[in-house]
């Protein structure tokens, strides 16, 4: 090679290391790095031996989806009433909308809390008619069989519908192409249908278990779901309304209980049927700190519970991911809630025995007392247990860039 052609091809290799240095920085989400009480230090992604070289794979479909924009990774965040809430979840998947899928997203699992009596997302709006009951797995003895969202809205009104609005004011291109009803219906003669705008969508595939696919004519971003039969003793039991694009990209799921423990996750005897629609290659566990809120925490069946739960999803796919979230400081009884260390052991345990990571936000708010830094720093409810709005964004940035941040780690 001569002389020109050698500075030629340095120039190249100089140009393209600086566009992939400007890529990765595209990839990380803005967060305010003001706040005093948080450790950003601890907020980087915790991988074990085994954890770090059971990633590669998930980090090799990432790559695909950023630099070839080939491939779906789904990904379910599964919790309590952080994640029923919205803020936290949404926060997230925003972000991978945002830098990773070019400003297109899945709404993925949507349920009509509202319809239903309870607090739900805020980043889609539901609405609908005839009379609903519903059944959480934080009851004693549910009256209906539940599945990933941990919750089922039961109708028998004839004129029982639900609709969704899926766009929002962020920007992000929300638009959906595919849409599962999931739920049960009492008789052959009830069925779910689809209806956008004046356009009703019929003849779904399905069965009553897995629930009904209806791949729609056109793209939209509002839709209702309609039921033919009810009423006359038939009922439908609904357990949420998946809507999807075709397009390849990061799918975040998110599930939520206020009050939900493991226990709680455990009751869900449809949840493997739903999760194979989902199929998730990885999880994120945000479940813990309603097992730790008592006196009576028994570290052991904590772990139990958990593995048993981890089993359950790991029979869907073997090869799924684990991120585990650490308990948040909390308050029990008006002082600093001593088992959320034990319960952070466990995590870690549960880790290194699964080849997982864990994500230990007990740590990013500085251990054992922090709340209290938190509430004064408007990131916190005065419970000490829920974050305010700006604190469910800031958490949901950190633990994204935590997940970019050691995708970009394994390309080095």
């Amino acid at each position: 090679m001569n002389k020109a052609k050698y500075i030629i091809s340095l120039i190249i290799a100089i140009l393209c290391l600086d566009c992939a240095k400007a890529q990765d920085i595209s990839l990380f989400a803005r967060t305010d790095s003001t706040y005093s009480c948080v450790d950003l230090k601890e907020s980087e992604l915790r991988t074990f031996k085994g954890g770090r070289m059971a990633l590669i794979p998930f980090f090799r479909k990432l790559d695909d989806v950023i630099n070839r924009h080939r491939g779906t990774i789904n990904i379910w965040h599964v919790g309590g009433s952080h994640v029923q809430a919205g803020t936290f979840s949404h926060r997230i998947s925003r972000n991978f909308a945002l830098h990773v899928n070019g400003n297109r997203g899945s709404r993925t699992l949507m349920f009509p809390y509202k319809l239903v009596g309870t607090n739900g997302p805020q980043d889609y709006s539901v609405s609908g008619t005839g009379t609903w009951s519903r059944t959480r797995n934080i009851e004693q003895s549910p009256d209906h069989e539940m599945g990933m969202s941990g919750i089922t809205a039961t109708t028998s009104s004839p004129n029982a519908s639900v609709s969704f609005t899926l766009s929002s004011s962020d920007g992000i291109d929300w638009t959906t192409r595919r849409i599962w009803v999931l739920g049960k219906a009492s008789s052959s003669s009830v069925r779910p249908y689809v209806m956008i705008d004046s356009t009703a969508v019929e003849d779904p595939e399905g069965n009553n278990d897995n629930g009904y696919f209806f791949e729609l004519p056109r793209g939209c971003s509002s839709f209702t779901v309609k039921f033919h039969g009810l009423g006359s003793g038939n009922r439908f039991e609904l357990r949420g309304v998946i809507a999807l694009n075709a397009e390849p990209g990061v799918a975040y799921w998110a599930s939520g209980v206020n009050g939900a423990a493991t226990t709680s996750w455990l009751k869900c005897s449809l949840l493997e049927k739903d999760l194979h629609i989902a199929k998730p290659d990885m999880v994120i566990f945000g479940i813990g700190i309603n097992d730790a809120h008592t006196k009576n925490f028994n570290r052991d069946r904590f772990k139990s519970n958990y593995q048993q739960l981890i089993d359950r999803i790991k029979s869907v796919n073997p090869d799924c991911q684990f991120i585990f979230i650490t308990n948040n400081d909390n308050r029990l009884n008006r002082s600093p809630n001593p088992n959320t260390r034990a319960a952070e052991k466990v995590f870690i345990e549960l880790a290194l025995d699964n080849n997982g990571s864990v994500w230990d936000l007990y740590k990013v708010m500085g251990g054992l007392g922090s709340s209290a830094k938190w509430v004064r720093s408007g990131l916190m409810q005065s419970d000490h247990v829920h974050f305010t709005s700006a604190g469910y964004r800031l958490i949901g940035d950190l633990l994204y860039n935590a997940i970019i941040g050691q995708y970009l780690k394994w390309k080095e």
